[in-house]
């Protein structure tokens, strides 16, 4: 979602902290699910937005928890050349679906919509008990041209959202030029699967 500010000509849009191998495979159609229960500083988990930034970070991603035949990827991301102090956003998502689930066999059976392994569906549900796994089902559409910005000191920390100030115009013409990774006959017929299977 983009908040336009008419006076400074700036805009706020939102952004999900999500592991940079986990933004990777959804922006190339490899992974359609995000698993959430919300960050340590977080109140849980809630969809601040159906429209967002995806902010690949390289806080807390584990490469015990990626499927083997994804590894490889992990390995070059993780050693690629970057710069710590800047980020670079490639791709907003949409939600196509928002579920909530704590039944073990359905988490399991999304398998083949992501890269993560089933040690990873189990260490999720263990973190805090109480609280069921949020499942998003995301469309990932990449920006017209990525977006090079600093990291602030409010981007860190182990949270879902964060809020990203932007040139109104950048961000306008990015968004507008934006292309969608899978067509909507392929996201829909994800959509009803994943339905399906979570028996929603």
């Amino acid at each position: 979602m983009t908040l336009a500010n008419a006076n400074s000509l700036t805009s706020v849009m939102h952004a999900l902290k999500e592991w940079a191998i986990l933004v990777k495979a959804v922006e190339e159609g490899k992974q359609f699910i995000l698993f959430r229960k919300g960050g340590i500083l977080d109140d849980g988990f809630s969809v601040e937005s159906n429209e967002f930034l995806l902010y690949p970070t390289f806080e807390h991603q584990s490469r015990e928890y990626i499927k083997d035949e994804y590894k490889k990827d992990f390995d070059t991301l993780v050693n690629s050349k970057r710069d710590d102090n800047t980020v670079t956003i490639r791709s907003i998502a949409r939600v196509y679906g928002y579920y909530e689930s704590s039944d073990r066999s359905k988490l399991l059976g999304l398998s083949k919509f992501h890269i993560l392994n089933d040690e990873f569906i189990d260490y999720r549900m263990q973190w805090n008990r109480s609280k069921p796994v949020s499942i998003m089902l995301v469309r990932a559409y990449m920006l017209d041209e990525p977006l090079l910005l600093p990291i602030k000191q409010e981007y860190y920390g182990c949270r879902s959202w964060i809020r990203i100030m932007l040139d109104y115009g950048i961000i306008t013409k990015s968004l507008k030029g934006s292309k969608p990774i899978v067509d909507d006959a392929t996201i829909a017929s994800i959509k009803k699967e994943v339905e399906s299977i979570l028996e929603v």
